[in-house]
């Protein structure tokens, strides 16, 4: 009888999915005894969904780890003084809401890992009510997740520029959580850590390594498997190439010349196995204007329903500057800042023509993530978590940083991805200096809307962001933890 209940549950899942956005639509499943809900591969599949959901939360990528606070930390935008992200986005880390926003993001990514590991703790007990192939398609999944939140919770709180520090032997960061149960885990060290990051992330990738996406086996082969669509559209899960992609993010991220030689080599599998299997698309001038999400190019993004609902508020067109205190929006001299030397007329970059509306104030509102399907948007409720265009920065820069130079390379890498955008401006003869410039520049460009230049500024401790007069430093990098962490023992 709970067998048919459960398959009764799941025809009605499937029944109100709508098109490819799949299992990423449902709720989590009601609360039920542990014993009971990782008793068949339903629950382990509601698991694992649930760990999405959460992950889209607005309190981690569903807005503050993507499109609000990391974002607005890079540096770009003219936050208004009202604006409920201005604290954050000035890195005043005491004021009330800023100290909101950080409790919370710790919270959820903790709760996340915490259901994680419970699904986890049940997995490897439970092997035998799974099919071989889900068994490991889910595991792998739910390691990639651990090891991204536990990633992006260094980044955010713990310090960047690790290259440049003697002390990441020893020194703690957070806490690396791999247990379900009430313990206090103990803080490791940043390299401590990210021995645990890595480890997760090529056991992911062991399990993962024949999954649909690889493209090892036929077409039909996963068809029965997939009879109700659970593994459908792999983009919207942290699939093989999305773990090489975390992979090569937390190599760079460590900055070592041997790291950044590992970087080199996940972000260059992915870019050439992508382009064997025809998994991703450029796209270009003629594509952007009903794809300004560039669905094509995303190596992993999650489904999130009704994102219009989050935007709102935010991205709006003709607004009154004295109350539109919310509005995201950048100023003239910012965008043509950012886009500087990137051609004119028919070689004018498209990010620059065609991704932004300029109202009537003056000001520019980005057209990224506009969910306006009557303009002829395709691709509605989905935000990206990592791109192909990040996998030739990370190629660009590993040839312009570590033990092995190669301005050649770097240009050839930074070329195809301006040249994709529009921008045929020559950059041959550029020295090893202004090629990381240009490569900044393309971070700026290329991640608006994304938070993905707050953490390339970190990652190189940057003390001047290009548009902000705030000197940075440690203190304003480093999202402080929340007090009650504090006054557990948990130091910085």
């Amino acid at each position: 009888m709970k067998t048919i209940i459960k398959n009764i549950v799941l025809c009605v899942i499937l029944c109100t999915m709508v098109a490819c956005d799949s299992w990423l639509d449902t709720t989590p499943p009601s609360q039920v005894p542990e014993e009971d809900q990782f008793d068949d591969e339903f629950g382990f599949r509601q698991a694992l969904i649930g760990c999405y959901i959460g992950m889209a939360d607005v309190d981690l990528y569903g807005k503050q780890l993507t499109w609000y606070s990391t974002e607005m930390q890079s540096g770009q935008y003219t936050i208004h003084s009202q604006a409920y992200v201005y604290a954050m986005g000035t890195y005043q880390y005491t004021a009330q809401r800023a100290l909101s926003m950080l409790n919370s993001v710790w919270q959820k990514a903790y709760n996340v890992i915490a259901n994680v590991n419970n699904a986890l703790k049940f997995i490897d007990k439970r092997q035998g009510v799974l099919d071989p192939a889900s068994y490991r398609m889910i595991k792998g999944e739910l390691l990639a997740i651990r090891a991204m939140l536990h990633f992006d919770m260094m980044r955010l709180y713990g310090y960047g520029n690790l290259a440049g520090r003697t002390d990441k032997s020893t020194k703690p960061t957070v806490p690396y959580v791999t247990d379900y149960d009430k313990e206090m885990t103990p803080q490791l060290s940043y390299d401590q850590t990210i021995e645990l990051i890595v480890k997760d992330l090529t056991d992911a990738l062991g399990l993962l390594d024949d999954e649909p996406i690889t493209g090892k086996h036929p077409a039909d082969y996963y068809d029965a498997l997939n009879d109700d669509g659970f593994f459908s559209d792999r983009t919207f899960r942290l699939n093989y190439f999305a773990v090489k992609a975390l992979l090569a993010r937390v190599y760079m991220w460590e900055g070592s010349d041997a790291s950044i030689a590992l970087a080199r080599q996940e972000a260059s599998d992915v870019i050439r196995e992508g382009e064997r299997l025809g998994l991703y698309q450029w796209v270009t001038t003629d594509l952007v204007s009903t794809d300004p999400i560039h669905s094509t190019e995303h190596i992993t993004s999650l489904n999130i329903p009704a994102f219009t609902d989050r935007l709102t508020d935010y991205y709006l067109y003709n607004f009154l500057e004295g109350t539109a205190y919310e509005a995201i929006k950048l100023s003239e001299d910012n965008l043509l800042n950012i886009y500087q030397e990137t051609g004119s007329g028919e070689n004018a970059d498209y990010r620059r023509e065609k991704l932004f509306f300029r109202n009537s104030n003056g000001y520019y509102t980005p057209l990224k993530l506009a969910q306006d399907r009557s303009s002829g948007y395709l691709k509605l409720n989905r935000m990206p978590l990592i791109r192909l265009p990040e996998m030739y920065l990370i190629v660009a820069e590993s040839y312009l940083r570590g033990a092995n130079i190669d301005l050649t390379e770097a240009v050839s890498y930074l070329k195809t991805l301006r040249e994709n955008r529009s921008n045929y401006i020559d950059i041959s003869g550029y020295t090893r200096d202004e090629l990381l410039t240009c490569l900044m520049n393309e971070y700026r460009r290329e991640f608006l809307c994304e938070g993905v230049s707050f953490f390339y500024f970190k990652r190189i401790g940057a003390a001047d962001i290009p548009n902000s007069t705030i000197v940075m430093s440690d203190e304003k990098y480093l999202w402080p933890y929340p007090a009650i962490e504090r006054e557990m023992g948990r130091v910085q």
